[in-house]
């Protein structure tokens, strides 16, 4: 954990709540740039029985507060984000209207087939991919013979993607930040965080691997909208596990191996070579994945681009010893570390601390950027 700056005028906080922890970035807009103020992080200990922070709202809110203090935040206006394991993403075409309004009917005749639960138990959120406003030279043209159904159903036709999550989940997140004393501006998506933090403006097709503690998040953009999203049980606590398996190392020491590994690998310290073979074997089912994963995008029938051109890591366990080299080479794709601090002014002399937990932070810094986008 770390503070450093003083007060700011307009200043975020990004708030990222998950099994493994709690993780919070404050950044403040000065000139168009966002410059970090203060961040912390609270963790699971081993042995801590692993549950989910939404089970014990009251205790959330009580460790989220505590932690403000502790990095001595200074805003009050905080942003969140939904695990993407909890929330319904689907991209949808529907007949093109001269409002935007006539279209919300369509939108939810067509949802209302695809979620998990009744629209009426759901907050949804729409955004529209394509330009709303028909093409006017290509209105003008109209559709020639030798133009194709695809143009015909882009002429005709536009793509929302939609979003939701469950309004008692949603009710959990504001009873939260109550309890911590923050005002809750906006609930986002991680999958938005993510893109908003390590992709910026590039509109290339992009897997985004998040390797967290206990799960691994995937996403796949395409144009700055996130057209793919996948979650599985695999995390870090995955490689702790191995490493108890054959060491026979009780979990606390196992987690520390692991914990050196990582830091090894942050600071330039790792030794030459292929990934160890106990990681490689954890990796193996997020390997699966990936490839199923692409597989999905080739046959979406709304995508344009279908290919992945490159993968971004990132989330705490990114750091594990040649991560990136071992995708890169089982994918045959560039692969590379996400920075999350890249898009944001950093003391030069905490940049190796930063550097350090910055994979773990991403989520948080995309959150806190929300407002300076």
């Amino acid at each position: 954990m770390g503070l450093f700056g003083g007060a700011k005028k307009d200043s975020y906080l990004g708030i990222d709540i998950g099994a493994g922890g709690i993780k919070l970035v404050e950044l403040a807009n000065e000139k168009g740039r966002a410059t970090v103020l203060t961040y912390g992080y609270s963790v699971r200990q081993p042995g801590e029985a692993v549950t989910s922070p939404f089970d014990d709202v009251k205790g959330t809110g009580e460790t989220l507060a505590k932690l403000c203090d502790q990095a001595g935040t200074k805003s009050k206006r905080a942003m969140a984000a939904l695990p993407i394991s909890s929330v319904f993403t689907a991209i949808i075409s529907i007949p093109r209207r001269k409002e935007e309004k006539e279209m919300k009917p369509l939108i939810d005749a067509q949802v209302s087939k695809l979620t998990p639960l009744p629209l009426s138990d759901m907050i949804t959120y729409s955004t529209f991919i394509d330009n709303l406003k028909e093409d006017k030279t290509q209105k003008a043209q109209g559709l020639t013979p030798g133009q194709t159904a695809a143009a015909a159903r882009k002429k005709d036709y536009v793509r929302v993607l939609v979003t939701g999550a469950a309004k008692s989940l949603v009710q959990k997140y504001i009873e939260i930040f109550k309890i911590a004393k923050l005002e809750l501006q906006a609930i986002d998506t991680e999958a938005f965080a993510l893109i908003r933090a390590l992709v910026g403006k590039d509109k290339s097709s992009i897997m985004l691997l998040d390797i967290g503690s206990m799960r691994t998040n995937i996403t796949i953009v395409e144009k700055g909208i996130p057209f793919l999203t996948r979650s599985i049980n695999v995390g870090g606590s995955a490689v702790t596990k191995r490493i108890m398996e054959q060491t026979g190392l009780p979990e606390d020491q196992a987690e520390q191996m692991k914990m050196d590994l990582a830091s090894a690998e942050a600071t330039g310290q790792t030794a030459a070579g292929g990934m160890p073979a106990i990681l490689e074997a954890a990796m193996q089912p997020i390997l699966n994945e990936i490839n199923y994963s692409f597989q999905l995008y080739e046959k979406m029938e709304l995508t344009e681009m279908k290919r992945v051109e490159k993968v971004i890591v990132t989330g705490g366990s990114s750091h594990l010893p040649r991560v990136p080299e071992y995708f890169s080479e089982k994918l045959n794709l560039n692969v590379y570390r996400g920075d999350p601090w890249a898009r944001v002014a950093v003391p030069h002399d905490l940049r190796p601390v930063l550097d350090e937990i910055g994979p773990r932070m991403s989520i948080a810094i995309g959150l806190a950027m929300r407002e300076m986008d």
